[in-house]
């Protein structure tokens, strides 16, 4: 199946690889670090089994139909990539998204809303792939499994990173099939991607901290708990800033609130490519009794940063307040509203302060405190959702907003 092309494109394999990419039975899960070589080994698994299914019909699901292209199709070891020739992605006669391998299709789907799977019912096919399997709604999952029924070669593969234990893909699913005939999953390690160096493997674990470290690095199952940032130290703290900056644009991260406090961050990249948080203003109307309208934060906003037609800052707003981003608009600020993925947004953060990326000002003593004491919500844990507690976090999701909406175009990434 695999020309001496493809074989030095993935060589080499560990024998945990090796093994899983050979498993028999009906279902076959990898689970475990990031950059373990786990997305590689079951997409070779599952394309030494699609070409040599009796079945003609297939399904691949993601998180989202982007998600899934970036993470197994179109990237440096994704099976466009590596099955070069052998497999194109187009639309079929239907308008669907597909892989054509040989004679055989896989439809492409993006498993995100609960609504999702009504997208494959009448579907039947003969296995089906899934991609970060842990982040599918349970609906989804249910549709998806029960499309191979019918299938006379009926076989599944899944990927995931580690969740809180409590989650509901290991209470439904993969925990209850544990020691059953046809059932293999394998856990992976770092140390299971035999192309990484040492060094590379330290520089990898350097880069998270915690409970994300845990679960990243080692592929543990970690319950959500205590602080949320709980490597921020003193080190991400400074009294000078630095002496340069790059001609990087300035911006200032915003967390709309009313009963709620309101903060605006006035952040910016140093030539280190540091994240630097030089400013804050807050306004807690509880503790000063007394709440502000959108103009009166607007004009808050001109003594922060300066009239709109003087201001060198790029406004980057909770997508939520859509009623003050219409003010700071009318009033001629730039705004971009956030991008507010929560989970993502906290582990970008995460990965910035284990690097000593993110440094903030001595004199923002609202968004210390909160950094320090922003926590999980552990009973949402009990039941396998991962989120913060919606207290000390004002400041904390500004700093977030930042981050995930304008690293990417800077080319600061985080590893992830």
């Amino acid at each position: 199946m695999l020309t001496e092309a493809i074989r030095q494109k993935i060589k080499p394999l560990s024998p945990k690889a090796k093994a899983s990419i050979m498993a028999d039975g009906w279902m076959t899960v990898w689970e475990g670090s990031v950059r373990s070589g786990k997305t590689v080994a079951s997409l070779i698994a599952f394309m030494r089994y699609v070409m040599s299914s009796k079945e003609t019909e297939f399904i691949m699901s993601g998180n989202t139909f982007a998600s899934l292209v970036h993470n197994t199709i179109d990237c440096p070891f994704g099976l466009l990539s590596l099955f070069d020739p052998l497999i194109t992605m187009k639309r079929d006669s239907a308008g669907a998204n597909c892989l054509f391998v040989l004679d055989k299709k896989i439809y492409l789907f993006g498993a995100h809303d609960e609504s999702d799977y009504k997208r494959i019912k009448g579907l039947t096919v003969g296995g089906w792939y899934a991609d970060e399997v842990a982040t599918h709604p349970e609906s989804f999952i249910v549709e998806a499994m029960s499309r191979t029924v019918a299938s006379t070669d009926r076989r599944m593969f899944w990927t995931l990173n580690p969740c809180v234990p409590s989650h509901y893909i290991y209470k439904t699913f993969t925990d209850t099939w544990e020691g059953k005939p046809g059932y293999r999953r394998y856990h992976f390690t770092l140390d299971d991607n035999l192309a990484l160096s040492e060094e590379r493997k330290k520089e990898l674990a350097s880069q998270f901290v915690g409970r994300f470290r845990l679960m990243n690095i080692l592929g543990l199952r970690v319950a959500a708990e205590g602080v949320v940032y709980d490597g921020f130290s003193k080190e991400n703290i400074y009294d000078k800033l630095p002496d340069t900056f790059w001609n990087y644009p300035k911006y200032v991260a915003c967390d709309y609130g009313t009963t709620n406090p309101c903060v605006f961050l006035d952040c910016q990249f140093s030539d280190q490519k540091n994240v630097v948080v030089k400013r804050e203003f807050r306004w807690d109307s509880k503790k000063e009794m007394q709440q502000k309208t959108d103009d009166q934060y607007v004009e808050d906003m001109k003594k922060f940063v300066g009239p709109p037609d003087t201001c060198e800052h790029t406004l980057v707003v909770d997508p939520s307040a859509a009623s003050f981003i219409v003010a700071l608009r009318v009033a001629g600020y730039i705004v971009i509203p956030a991008k507010n993925d929560v989970m993502d947004g906290i582990k970008r953060v995460s990965s910035l302060i284990a690097k000593r990326r993110l440094l903030i000002h001595s004199s923002c003593k609202g968004l210390i405190a909160e950094m320090e004491r922003y926590l999980w919500d552990e009973k949402a844990s009990r039941y396998g959702e991962e989120k913060p507690l919606k207290t000390d976090d004002h400041a904390p999701d500004a700093l977030r907003y930042f981050c995930m909406t304008c690293l990417g175009a800077l080319e600061i990434y985080t590893e992830e």
